[in-house]
């Protein structure tokens, strides 16, 4: 029983770390829980750490704003994910 504890807290343990550097999603953005995020909202969010500016932020937002209606969907910000990974693959297929 004892070996079994210790293998579920060192799992668990694993798991929190893991865990830990994920960066936080499109809804912790959405502070008023709307479904969408505002340029207000995504402006607030990354720039909270102080590591981007508000300049950088609104650049970044009208990127991820692709329909430029003011607010950013989960599949907006999925495919600007999705397109921001695939430029950032510096692989090449073999000839």
């Amino acid at each position: 029983m004892k070996r079994t504890s210790i293998l579920a807290a060192g799992l668990f343990a694993a798991a929190l770390t893991a865990h830990a550097g994920e960066k936080a999603g499109l809804a912790s953005y959405d502070t008023d829980s709307n479904g969408q995020v505002s340029k207000a909202e995504y402006v607030a969010a990354k720039t909270a750490d102080g590591k981007t500016t508000a300049a950088e932020a609104e650049a970044k937002f009208t990127k991820i704003d692709t329909n430029a209606d003011g607010a950013v969907t989960d599949a907006e910000y999925t495919a600007a994910k999705a397109a921001w990974s695939k430029s950032k693959d510096k692989t090449t297929p073999e000839s």
